[in-house]
């Protein structure tokens, strides 16, 4: 029997994502044209994003052909494949940033995915005793190698975002609480040890709310006012932030749509993030549950701390916005991602027979 609520769902999630990604490629224009302008090209960084953009729609269209039993197969591979590219920017002597022949891209972003993929397949196998702590030893070993290879590169908002999301997925496995809380304690006192071994970071959080990047910030978000001053109207974006199209692109939203186009975005990332998590409960195999719960916290995840650095809640830390940064590493990464969100959303659908997601769209008119 077919049930509407699972059909919205994903439509939702499908629609949300469509509007995200549509809203997204505007404000990569507008941020980033007077950056462009030192390449003698006002478009030079949105050609590139609709590049990447290109590549990661056709990698979304061949995960909808793939069979999520084949993903699960590689997946432990992918993830220790991503960890041998995270270590490159190291091995180079660069900071976050890898090179391969004319090719430049950002290894800690494929980690977040691939690592959420081990996570879904690994806790599928240990899902009836996931209780019985000995069994969390190897996810954890994985976590904290990440942890050590981000510190190398001195990423500690990747290191928040991996952290989060794994304590996410071991909440939605059904980890019991007082572990849970355990884990907690472990990951904040391991924060809180990052920043004071890194004199560096002990000193942006001093300067907090005073740094200049952080006034201008909350200074371009507030300009706009209730309705924006319109699409490609706002001024701070023209180095008054320092890299607002990567870091504070949040910002030129709310000079440029105001407290409506904030907060519509907000709506959207909610939408795309509690539909994936509903959908999560929907699922019959445990590796597409977690992988979805998993995708759907990333995603809230670098909404959240995108945000609260841009309205300086949280001290000053490059994370991009999924869809609205510039960055290539990333907007295929949240591609391939919101792919699979839409592949597992469909499969809840299509296993009670019906073939063509399109016969349903008929068939509700």
């Amino acid at each position: 029997m077919f049930s509407k609520r699972k059909f919205y769902l994903y439509y939702n999630i499908y629609f949300a994502g469509l509007f995200l990604i549509l809203l997204g490629s505007v404000f990569v224009l507008s941020s980033s044209f007077s950056y462009s302008l030192e390449k003698n090209n006002l478009t030079f960084y949105f050609v590139k994003h609709i590049n990447y953009l290109f590549l990661g729609l056709i990698l979304v269209f061949l995960i909808q052909k793939i069979d999520m039993k084949k993903l699960e197969k590689i997946s432990t591979f992918l993830f220790i494949f991503s960890l041998f590219f995270l270590i490159l920017p190291v091995l180079q002597h660069r900071l976050r940033w890898a090179k391969i022949g004319p090719f430049l891209f950002q290894p800690s972003e494929f980690v977040k995915l691939t690592f959420i993929l081990y996570l879904a397949s690994y806790i599928k196998k240990i899902s009836v005793q996931v209780n019985n702590l000995k069994n969390l030893i190897l996810p954890t070993i994985s976590w904290i190698i990440i942890t050590g290879i981000l510190q190398l590169q001195k990423d500690l908002g990747a290191f928040v975002i991996i952290t989060v999301v794994f304590m996410g997925i071991l909440f939605t496995s059904g980890l019991k609480m007082k572990y849970i809380l355990s884990f907690s304690t472990i990951f904040i006192g391991l924060i809180v040890a990052l920043i004071l071994l890194f004199p560096y970071r002990i000193e942006r959080i001093k300067k907090h709310g005073k740094a200049y990047q952080a006034k201008q910030s909350v200074l371009s978000l507030s300009s706009g006012g209730f309705f924006g001053k319109g699409f490609g109207a706002g001024t701070r974006k023209l180095r008054y932030v320092p890299e607002i199209h990567k870091d504070f692109v949040y910002a030129v939203v709310g000079e440029e749509l105001g407290f409506i186009g904030t907060f519509g975005v907000l709506i959207l990332f909610a939408i795309l993030v509690f539909c994936g998590l509903e959908v999560s409960k929907e699922c019959d195999d445990f590796f597409e549950k977690i992988l979805c719960s998993g995708i759907s916290i990333l995603f809230g995840v670098q909404f959240v701390l995108h945000a609260c650095v841009v309205l300086s809640i949280f001290p000053t830390k490059g994370t991009t916005l999924p869809f609205f940064s510039v960055g290539g590493s990333s907007l295929i990464t949240n591609l391939v991602a919101f792919g699979v969100l839409i592949k597992i959303s469909k499969n809840i659908i299509n296993k009670f027979g019906i073939k063509d997601i399109e016969e349903i769209t008929i068939d509700l008119k």
